[in-house]
């Protein structure tokens, strides 16, 4: 306060003030000085304290005009700990206070505030009950801002929301759990192993935004579980130490031979059983696939527990042991036998969803594993040429040779080649001809069975959903797909060496000759191209694949276009996302994209009439189950960010970097379109939900349909 004061001119001013609580700031509160003009007391600290400063002097003067002074005595309560009812934010003008942690008894100080302190400013921005109390130690004159106000200024002011994120990220220690967690995670990489019970704790301290039962001990979160247990090995309950590696050792380099393999059920993951109780897991380069793996677990621990702490007596135990003792054909009645342990219908449904088999195994499995996980790593943090993404990388170049006649180092310049990131299918299914051709056929099955859904906009779309249903009914008709995918020139490459990325090398000239879907525009499809559609990377894993892509096909690449997922902080499921920026998490690093196409946007809106197509930031995270409710405002508000999703600014980049090194020539298309998976911020969000068919089938086709006609037409 005194060098704000001492900045003035002529002398020491004295302060005076009126001591009452005003319905709006008058400026009655003045600093004398020796020539007799007054200066308002406010209206200099807004001048001059970060980040008002940086507003316009209209912008303050209307902040004065609609704020509200506040007059307090000595040892008044500003607003206490855990209020919900006042989002205010708060400008302390004289005096001095204490902000308390009323949850210790005796009450704790946590900071003395000076005047020019900012105070509430969570509330402000996250909508959040008061995280600690306030209280006068003296007389003390307080500017009051509403919290509607605060975050109005938030989304008009880039210079003010950039002062007040940088601010707000240093001194209220949102990150503070994220940080540690993923230090802890750095710290057990360097010292090859994790021992999971300690990063529980870590995890519960994150708060997850799509966990948050994750602290409630008394409510069993199945749906996280379900999550969880989808992404992880199918024997995870019978496993104890699993081996991390994003590279196979030497001895271990036909792993196939040596172990039986292990599925996932929700991720692309190689795993194997190395023996009872180890398995094996091959890990994407970088952190995201490793943190992915090791926040799963801990979800997976923290639901667990509560099963296991239900049955935490010894006759519950013993039932169960024995239960599962009996020969199979003793043991008809299960669901009875399950019907006596102390859980409701409800839950039993959920725990029978998760495990359909072998259910009560699986319970028992939970009550003596006691979630004791172990992971040893052996990981080259930041091998962005591991030889098995070049061995995939090796591949993809031997298959575009057989596709073109000669090897992409000799490609001739006139040969197009466009790089797609996408979930494959959607792509294929929009060329293949056998999806048009075959349409009547599934959509009398459809009709015949029941399925049709109403709602779509687009015909074709419908189509598509009820493929998977028709292939199931005979899955014999996928060998035809299969064939009529090869006859128009989609071809896939069989082996994606445990990258977990799928490839498909496609000949627009020879699919131009088919019929395909009739959203994409396929003009005069001239000249000679080759289109490599790949599967999504996983975070960190992206900037590796498409630094090898655009390396392999070096300048003939003509365009780049990343269809994915993301998570919506405005909007809601199957919207759309068109990023103008990707802000890296890991350090907050602001990376600008080309402008988005205004007539993309256009075609896409009138192609989806009943969702929204948004422009804005994406945040790229370092995983989906690091993030909290404070941590997603944060950018929502400071950042502006419209979304987040995981591999955005890790594609984005490897093209810069393949840019600027001519590698990839100047003037290449750039396409990044997302469709809204989940919404993190929405209340009553659950991991569990998936998309209906029509908040997931047209967006993402809408998406196909763009990238495509942008590149065949």
């Amino acid at each position: 306060m005194r060098g704000i004061l001492m900045a003035l001119p002529r002398g020491e001013p004295v302060i005076n003030m009126a001591k009452k609580e005003e319905k709006g700031y008058r400026g009655d509160m003045k600093i004398e000085t020796p020539d007799g003009s007054g200066l308002d007391l406010a209206g200099v600290l807004l001048s001059t304290i970060v980040p008002f400063r940086y507003l316009s002097a209209p912008t303050r003067q209307q902040l004065l005009a609609e704020g509200r002074r506040v007059d307090l005595v000595g040892n008044e309560m500003v607003f206490t700990q855990g209020d919900a009812g006042d989002d205010s934010v708060y400008l302390l003008l004289s005096g001095s206070a204490e902000s308390l942690d009323m949850e210790r008894s005796p009450w704790f100080r946590k900071n003395v505030l000076e005047p020019g302190t900012i105070f509430g400013e969570q509330s402000g921005v996250f909508g959040t009950p008061r995280s600690y109390g306030v209280r006068t130690l003296e007389t003390s004159s307080c500017f009051k801002i509403s919290g509607g106000h605060f975050r109005t200024l938030l989304s008009e002011s880039r210079a003010f929301a950039q002062a007040f994120g940088a601010k707000l990220r240093d001194s209220l220690g949102i990150f503070d759990a994220f940080d540690l967690f993923l230090a802890e995670i750095v710290r057990g990489v360097a010292l090859g192993h994790l021992e999971i019970r300690r990063f529980v704790d870590l995890y519960r301290n994150l708060a997850p935004a799509l966990h948050r039962k994750a602290t409630d001990q008394s409510i069993i979160d199945f749906d996280a579980l379900a999550y969880a247990t989808r992404r992880l090995p199918d024997n995870t309950l019978e496993t104890f130490v699993f081996l991390l590696t994003d590279n196979l050792p030497s001895v271990y380099a036909s792993p196939d031979l040596l172990f039986p393999p292990v599925s996932t059920d929700a991720r692309r993951r190689f795993v194997y059983r190395m023996m009872p109780g180890k398995d094996m897991v091959l890990v994407r380069s970088g952190l995201s696939d490793l943190l992915d793996f090791v926040t799963c677990l801990c979800l997976f621990s923290v639901e667990t527990r509560k099963i296991r702490y239900r049955l935490n007596h010894p006759e519950q135990i013993l039932a169960l042991s024995s239960r599962c003792s009996l020969p199979a054909e003793a043991r008809q009645d299960d669901d009875e036998f399950m019907a006596r342990l102390p859980f409701d219908p409800g839950e039993l449904a959920s725990i029978r969803h998760i495990w359909p088999e072998r259910t009560v195994e699986r319970i028992r499995d939970i009550v003596f594993h006691r979630q004791a996980y172990s992971v040893d790593v052996r990981k080259q943090v930041n091998n962005y040429n591991a030889s098995l993404s070049e061995r995939w990388t090796a591949q993809i170049g031997e298959a575009a040779r057989q596709v073109i006649g000669s090897g992409p180092a000799d490609f001739p310049d006139e040969l197009a080649v466009h790089i797609i990131s996408s979930n494959t299918h959607s792509v294929s299914n929009c060329l293949n001809p056998f999806f048009v051709e075959h349409a009547e056929d599934i959509l009398t099955w459809a009709d015949s069975t029941g399925r049709r859904l109403g709602g779509w906009d687009q015909g074709q779309d419908e189509v598509y959903y009820l493929a998977r249903d028709w292939f199931r009914d005979d899955p014999r008709r996928v060998d035809r797909v299969i064939e009529s995918e090869a006859s128009c020139g989609i071809i896939r490459v069989p082996e994606t060496m445990t990258t977990g990325i799928q490839v498909q090398l496609i000949d627009p000239s020879r699919v131009c000759r088919s019929p395909i879907d009739p959203g994409v525009s396929i003009g005069s499809c001239a000249g000679s191209s080759l289109i490599v559609n790949i599967d999504y990377a996983f975070g960190e894993q992206a900037e590796e694949i498409m630094r090898n892509l655009l390396m392999l096909f070096g300048r003939n690449v003509r365009s780049i276009s990343v269809l994915g997922k993301a998570g919506a902080l405005e909007g809601q499921r199957g919207d759309v996302l068109a990023p103008n920026a990707f802000i890296e998490q890991a350090g907050d690093a602001f990376q600008p994209l080309p402008p988005v196409d205004a007539g993309a946007m256009k075609r896409l809106s009138a192609a989806l009439p009943r969702r929204r197509v948004i422009e804005g930031p994406l945040l790229t995270v370092r995983g989906t189950l690091l993030q909290n409710q404070r941590m997603l405002n944060f950018y929502r508000r400071v950042w502006a960010c419209v979304g987040l999703e995981m591999e955005g600014a890790y594609y984005w980049r490897a093209i810069l970097e393949s840019e600027q090194l001519g590698v990839l020539r100047g003037g290449a298309a750039k396409r990044f379109y997302y469709y809204v998976s989940d919404a993190p911020l929405a209340a009553g969000e659950s991991l569990s939900a998936r998309l209906t068919p029509q908040e997931g089938v047209p967006p993402l086709y809408a998406i196909t349909r763009e990238i495509l006609t942008g590149i065949i037409s």
